[in-house]
């Protein structure tokens, strides 16, 4: 098999891969998630904790704690499912200097929710990240990266969106009319530039 069409293997199944996880399930498939996962609530959280830097009077620190709170019925089982989550963040000299938005994807992780016998409330805690930024809302900045928005999903074993959720409102918006994107978005990778003008 020669190189081409090994690669023309690889991108269909990759092609396929995401076409399967990005399918609306229908009636039926809907009732048997809702048996897998019963009376299931998600939400998504981003700890921020800001610090100086020593010696400087406007350089800082950010820490993000990307976190899901997963609950489901306490007396019946929940199948195993898998999260991921991305962090954007934003350039402030880019923002402040030029008034300009310059994002990027700063953090992307996948991480396993075992099945359990009784639901409960769980906490899935993702890597936390830690940035330096200059914190002066003015032409001096010299840049660094603050958080702006993430980007989360939770996957049922069989690779259907049991849920989906980002707190930026133009991606929000945009996907609402092309839900069959959110794969996409999803499989952006650390330092991809992130752009809001959907077209």
């Amino acid at each position: 098999m020669n190189r081409k069409i090994l690669w023309l293997c690889v991108v269909s199944l990759i092609s396929v891969s995401l076409n399967v996880a990005g399918q609306q399930p229908d009636k039926a498939a809907k009732e048997k998630l809702a048996q897998k996962y019963p009376s299931l609530h998600i939400q998504a959280k981003v700890g921020k904790r800001n610090s100086p830097i020593g010696g400087s009077s406007y350089m800082m620190t950010m820490t993000m704690t990307p976190e899901i709170i997963i609950e489901s019925a306490k007396t019946q089982p929940m199948a195993a499912a898998s999260a991921t989550f991305l962090l954007i963040t934003s350039d402030t000299s880019a923002k402040y200097r030029r008034g300009e938005e310059e994002l990027v994807i700063a953090t992307s992780e996948t991480k396993g929710i075992p099945a359990v016998a009784k639901g409960s409330r769980r906490s899935i805690e993702f890597k936390a990240l830690s940035t330096r930024y200059d914190s002066d809302r003015d032409s001096s900045n010299v840049g660094g990266q603050e958080y702006k928005y993430y980007i989360m999903a939770i996957f049922a074993d069989d690779n259907q969106f049991l849920h989906f959720e980002t707190n930026c409102p133009e991606l929000s918006r945009y996907l609402q009319a092309h839900p069959e994107l959110r794969v996409k978005f999803l499989g952006m990778k650390p330092d991809e530039k992130f752009k809001t003008n959907f077209k």
